[in-house]
C-alpha cells in the first residue's frame, strides 16, 4: 500500500541524513519489485518527496528515483517516462533550488547517455533533454575552484576584483567599521541640533510636508481589501485612497483619512470616476431567491426523507440538500404566519368575551326593573241627558231646527279613532266630545207658560 510506501521513504529521505541511506533505497527497490503495482505506488511516492520544500530531502529523492531507474526494470522506466511525470521532471531541472536543478539535470543526462539509446519506449526523456540543452541549461556540476581560477585570469588587472574570501572578508569588516562611524557623527549632529534650534530647521517640516504632498497621489479602489497584518490598509470597493510610497511595484503605502498602511496595488486604479461593477463580478453573484411557504416543497422534503437510507449504503437523493434548504427557508415565514393567526384568535376570543358580557349587563337589567307591557282600558260613552218637555204657546213658532247633529257625528267619528286605537295606546281626555247643553238640544230656547 502507498503508506507503507511513504513510511519507508520518509526514513531514507529524511532530512537529519547528511548521506545516502543505500541500504534503505535497495530495500525501497526490492519493495517496489515484489508488488504488482510497485511502480506506480512508489514512484507516486517518490513525486511527494521531489516536491518537499526541504532542498537536502528533495536532493535524497532524485538518488532514490536514480537508483529505481537502474535496479526496477523497464516497467518502472515507462512509468518515469510518461507524460505526466515528465513535467516533474521539467520543473525540477529548471525551477528548484540551484544545486537541486543541476543535480536532475545531471541524472537525466546519465539516463540518456545509458539506458535511453537502447530502449526506444524512453523518448520522452531524450525530447526533455534536448529541449533543456537547446535553452542553454548546463549538465555539468558547477566547480567553485574552476571558477573561481577562471575569474582570477579575466580580472586580474582590475583593482576591484577580490580574489580569496580572507580579502573578501576585510573589505567587508572596513566598510561596516565605517559605517559605524558615519551613524555616531549623524547622532552627535542631532543632538546638537536639538539642543540649539535654528530658524531654518524650523521650516523643515513644511517644505517636507510640500515635497510629499506633490509626490502624493489619489487612487479608487476596485475590489474590497481586508488586511490581514497590523501594517496593512483595509478598504471597501469605490474608496479614493492616498498613495504615499509606490516604490514596489506589488505593494503600495497609502491612507484614508488617519489610517495607514500597505496595500496591493492591483486592486486600485487611476480613474477616480465611479464604473459600473464588472461583468464577471456580475456574473459570480447568484440571484436571491426570495423564500415563500410552499406546501409542495415541505411535503417533497418529506417524502424525500423517509426514503433515504439511514445505514448509509445507499446514496441520499442529489435533490436532497437543495429541499432541506428551501424547507430551512421556510421557517421564519411559517412562524411569522402562525404568530398573526395567535393575533387574530386572541383577538377573535376578546371580541367574543365583551359581546357576552354587554348581553348579561342587558339581561340583568330587565330582570331588576320589572317591566310589564301596558294596555289600554276602553273608552266609556258620555251619558245622554233626558229630554226637555216642548212648550206649545199660541205665537207662531219658527221652524225647529233638529238636534245638533254635528256634535253627534263628532262623538262617532272620535268614537271611531278611539275603537281602533285603544288597543294602541288610551285616548286622552281632552280629545272627548263636549256635553250638549238644553239650547243645543232645540233649534230655538224654550218659553215657559
Amino acid at each position: 500500500m502507498s503508506n507503507s510506501y511513504d513510511e519507508l521513504l520518509e526514513k531514507i529521505t529524511a532530512s537529519t541524513l547528511t548521506t545516502e541511506n543505500w541500504d534503505g533505497i535497495l530495500t525501497f527497490c526490492d519493495k517496489i519489485n515484489g508488488d504488482i503495482d510497485g511502480c506506480k505506488l512508489g514512484l507516486k511516492s517518490l513525486k511527494k518527496r521531489l516536491n518537499n520544500r526541504d532542498p537536502h530531502v528533495v536532493m535524497m529523492a532524485i538518488s532514490v528515483l536514480d537508483s529505481c531507474w537502474a535496479n526496477c526494470g523497464e516497467k518502472f522506466r515507462k512509468e518515469v517516462s510518461s507524460g505526466q511525470f515528465i513535467n516533474e521532471l521539467k520543473a525540477l531541472s529548471t525551477n528548484s533550488q540551484r544545486l537541486v536543478a543541476e543535480k536532475m539535470r545531471i541524472t537525466i543526462k546519465k539516463w540518456v547517455d545509458n539506458e535511453c539509446k537502447k530502449e526506444q519506449f524512453l523518448s520522452l526523456i531524450v525530447s526533455l533533454f534536448k529541449q533543456l540543452k537547446e535553452d542553454g541549461y548546463s549538465f555539468e556540476v558547477d566547480d567553485p575552484k574552476k571558477k573561481t581560477s577562471v575569474l582570477n585570469s579575466k580580472y586580474a588587472n582590475d583593482p576591484n576584483y577580490v580574489s580569496s574570501a580572507q580579502e573578501e572578508e576585510e573589505i567587508a569588516k572596513a566598510i561596516a567599521a565605517s559605517l559605524a562611524d558615519a551613524e555616531k557623527q549623524d547622532k552627535i549632529k542631532k543632538t546638537t541640533s536639538s539642543l540649539y534650534p535654528s530658524t531654518n530647521k524650523a521650516t523643515t517640516p513644511n517644505q517636507n510636508s510640500s515635497a510629499n504632498s506633490a509626490n502624493e497621489r489619489k487612487v479608487r479602489a476596485l475590489y474590497d481589501f481586508e488586511a490581514a497584518e497590523g501594517n496593512e490598509l483595509s478598504f471597501v470597493a469605490g474608496d479614493i485612497i492616498t498613495v504615499t510610497d509606490e516604490s514596489n511595484a506589488h505593494w503600495w503605502t497609502g491612507r484614508i483619512g488617519v489610517q495607514q498602511g500597505l496595500f496591493p496595488s492591483s486592486f486600485v486604479t487611476n480613474d477616480l470616476e465611479e464604473a459600473s461593477i464588472p461583468k464577471q463580478m456580475e456574473a459570480k453573484k447568484e440571484p436571491e431567491v426570495v423564500a415563500t411557504i410552499n406546501e409542495a416543497i415541505l411535503s417533497r422534503c418529506l417524502n424525500v426523507l423517509h426514503e433515504c437510507d439511514p445505514t448509509g449504503e445507499r446514496p441520499d437523493p442529489a435533490d436532497l440538500a437543495q429541499l432541506e434548504a428551501a424547507s430551512y427557508a421556510q421557517g421564519p415565514l411559517i412562524d411569522a404566519q402562525l404568530a398573526s393567526i395567535d393575533r387574530q384568535s386572541n383577538a377573535l376570543a376578546q371580541i367574543d368575551i365583551a359581546i357576552r358580557d354587554v348581553l348579561a349587563l342587558y339581561d340583568d337589567a330587565i330582570q331588576k326593573g320589572g317591566y310589564q307591557p301596558y294596555t289600554a282600558a276602553p273608552p266609556t260613552a258620555a251619558p245622554i241627558p233626558p229630554p226637555q218637555p216642548y212648550a206649545y204657546t199660541n205665537q207662531p213658532q219658527a221652524y225647529q231646527q233638529p238636534y245638533y247633529q254635528p256634535q253627534a257625528q263628532q262623538y262617532q267619528v272620535a268614537s271611531v279613532a278611539t275603537a281602533a286605537g285603544a288597543a294602541q295606546q288610551p285616548v286622552p281626555p281632552q280629545y272627548y266630545p263636549t256635553q250638549p247643553n238644553a239650547a243645543q238640544w232645540n233649534g230655538a230656547p224654550t218659553q215657559q207658560y
